[in-house]
């Protein structure tokens, strides 16, 4: 089966990708710098803590790991913060993103999935939202993603990437087995434990399910 490097593959859609990639016969490799991820999510799945602007680890390690497509989550995606601090997400999300296109090129990789999202379209005024509708977005992060997508565009046509985006809202909850949840900080936003209950996070308190 073809091996899958997964980027952000500590975090919270990353990790659940990440496992059922395994269960599914792909061979994993997971990229994660922890600064937003956990390593208790990687539960045993090869991992090497790197960070996107580090080209040529990169590189070497999609060379030395005869990896064959990359499935790309790494990046910030906090829209408020991004509206706070629009440097973090430009250097983050599209500079880490160009750092690694750089490096799957220096190692002849030419697959990849983008996590993007819906927020390229900023406020859409059709629902449902057509694909083809036009990029508006309407904060730094949504407009990080949007430059993103540009590059791979521009990948695809000149150096033969073979790129697809996927443009989704929020994902929440834990995973089907009650080992994986959303996490902001030191609370979990969404948290199924088997020897507890179930727990859901409000705006300011915690409530038994």
């Amino acid at each position: 089966m073809p091996k899958v490097l997964v980027t952000g593959g500590a975090g919270y859609i990353g990790s659940v990708t990440a496992h059922v990639l395994k269960r599914r016969g792909y061979g994993v490799v997971i990229v994660d710098d922890l600064s937003r991820g956990y390593e208790h999510n990687l539960r045993g799945l090869p991992f090497h803590r790197l960070n996107l602007s580090e080209t040529g680890a990169l590189a070497d390690l999609l060379s030395g790991e005869r990896v064959d497509a990359v499935v790309h989550f790494a990046a910030h995606s906090m829209v408020g913060e991004s509206t706070k601090k629009p440097e973090l997400y430009f250097l983050n999300n599209v500079g880490g993103s160009a750092s690694l296109l750089s490096a799957m090129m220096q190692a002849g990789v030419k697959r990849l999935v983008f996590s993007s999202t819906a927020a390229v379209y900023g406020t859409p005024k059709i629902v449902p939202i057509p694909e083809d509708l036009a990029f508006d977005p309407v904060n730094p992060y949504g407009e990080s993603k949007v430059l993103v997508e540009k590059m791979l565009k521009w990948m695809d046509q000149c150096s033969g990437l073979g790129s697809v985006a996927l443009r989704y809202f929020n994902a929440c909850g834990s995973g089907v087995r009650a080992r994986r949840g959303t996490c902001s900080g030191d609370a979990p936003d969404s948290v199924a434990d088997p020897g507890r209950g179930h727990w859901k996070a409000g705006d300011d308190f915690w409530r038994r399910l």
